[in-house]
């Protein structure tokens, strides 16, 4: 589809649109607040893909860890350090070669395909989208989103709109008959979306940009029509969205697997916040490409022989030095991301510092631990006329709890979260990679992020009563 017939299928009434929020007439300066200025410093560094020296979790921790899983619905926990997979156990009827939906885990894939996009001249985070979607000029919340508000979930977009289809279509084997994601699904023969893309720029502005923190797919789908006009005018090989994020992010990072595991709607476009399904060792892939800020490994050879370079799969063996010819080598790892891009992904707004860009910040600068709310299945469950656990209260405060070592330097750590629990923990003074998969249901929803890394890191002995 061309962008001119995009934006005419997109087209909406600016008088309907304008009514609807209860515009008078006047300018758009005097209907909406100023933002809060953006602020401005140093450049941040969160990753650190080179840490000092530390030891890896010790067996026993590891095995605790896992039990504690297991008895929350976990079917997977896989532990990676440095690059190299320590350990790996499947319970509760899962397998590795399984590919397990991440729900929405699968938004921290659009965070970083941003930082790509940054990196090569095609967006700037701060831009407004109604440049690119044009339809939103005329609106006066609208035409002051930006792609960062869209991407730290601030934008002011009606977060679950009808206008998308059934929440939670694409999510596939998260359990049995009874399980939640099952029930929204609405049986396997439901027909895909027919185009989430050009849906969502009907979707109504409901609250001022910047000022709210609203979890829901909406302004996934916004970034993925944004991002698709930008490659559609310019000059890359790679047109649309798909193609881009497979070239950009998921080749360097040792992904090959059809798009159809992004779980698409009627014109082959992904769900790009929460339709992946990877294995627990493809998940961790993507983990450590980012621990290591996006870089891949070349290696440099003696004198006379070609280098090489690749993406570098988990493995389950130590060793860092390879040879060509018999010729001992050394790896040089090159990024393929502008690091200051990168680590937006980790700077939280100032309406929810807790959250960057599509990643959760799960350690502040305090220890205290992201409040994923939401994110969980919260709304999935009053959806389907559920009321909130009774513990959630008590369980989200266990999650603020801080998370120090020995010594009481707090441990940092952000995460790719998704509904029945789906982690992915990077934790880059430790340099590990943690995956773990559970079903989605009722026996899971006391899993808790604090505990779970206190058994790990060998530190659960300190663990606040109602994480336990």
């Amino acid at each position: 589809m061309t962008m001119s017939t995009r934006m005419l299928g997109s087209f909406v009434c600016p008088v309907l649109v304008l009514a609807g929020l209860g515009w008078t007439g006047a300018p758009p300066s005097q209907q909406v607040e100023p933002k809060p200025a953006v602020e401005k410093g140093p450049s941040p560094r969160f990753l650190n893909p080179d840490p000092a020296p530390t030891p890896a979790p010790a067996q026993a921790d590891i095995e605790r860890a896992m039990a504690y899983s297991e008895a929350h619905a976990g079917r997977a926990v896989l532990v990676m350090k440095d690059g190299i997979v320590i350990a790996e156990r499947y319970a509760n009827g899962w397998s590795a070669e399984r590919p397990h939906p991440l729900a929405s885990g699968t938004k921290s894939f659009a965070g970083v395909t941003a930082a790509a996009a940054v990196t090569d001249g095609l967006v700037s985070l701060d831009e407004l989208v109604c440049d690119t979607i044009t339809e939103w000029k005329t609106d006066p919340r609208a035409s002051r989103i930006t792609v960062r508000e869209l991407l730290n979930l601030t934008s002011g977009l009606e977060p679950h709109s009808d206008l998308l289809g059934r929440q939670g279509y694409g999510i596939k084997d998260l359990g049995g008959a009874n399980d939640l994601a099952g029930r929204l699904r609405g049986g396997a023969n439901e027909r895909a979306p027919e185009d989430w893309y050009d849906a969502v720029v009907k979707v109504p502005v409901t609250a001022q940009p910047g000022r709210t923190f609203r979890y829901g797919p909406t302004h996934f789908y916004a970034w993925g029509e944004f991002l698709t006009r930008k490659l559609e005018a310019s000059g890359r090989p790679e047109r649309d969205y798909w193609f881009y994020m497979q070239a950009r992010v998921l080749a360097p990072a040792g992904l090959t697997f059809p798009k159809e595991r992004f779980a698409l709607d009627q014109k082959g476009q992904p769900n790009l916040p929460g339709g992946a399904h990877l294995t627990a060792r493809e998940w961790a892939q993507w983990g450590e490409f980012v621990r290591r800020g996006c870089a891949v490994k070349s290696v440099q050879p003696a004198a006379g022989a070609p280098a090489t370079s690749g993406p570098e799969a988990p493995s389950s063996t130590p060793g860092s030095t390879a040879t060509i010819v018999g010729q001992p080598t050394t790896a040089r790892w090159t990024p393929v991301i502008d690091r200051d891009a990168l680590e937006q992904c980790f700077v939280g707004s100032t309406v929810n510092p807790q959250y960057g860009l599509t990643w959760w910040l799960l350690t502040g600068a305090d220890g205290a631990v992201a409040d994923t709310g939401s994110s969980d299945g919260t709304r999935m469950r009053r959806r389907l006329g559920r009321k909130d656990e009774p513990a959630a209260p008590s369980i989200s405060a266990a999650q603020t709890q801080a998370i120090r070592d020995p010594n009481g330097t707090v441990v940092k750590a952000v995460m790719a979260a998704g509904a029945g629990k789906q982690r992915l923990y990077l934790l880059p003074e430790q340099g590990l990679v943690v995956v773990r998969l559970a079903e989605m249901g009722t026996k899971g929803t006391s899993f808790n992020d604090t505990r779970f890394l206190k058994e790990l890191l060998g530190m659960a002995g300190d663990a606040p009563s109602g994480a336990r």
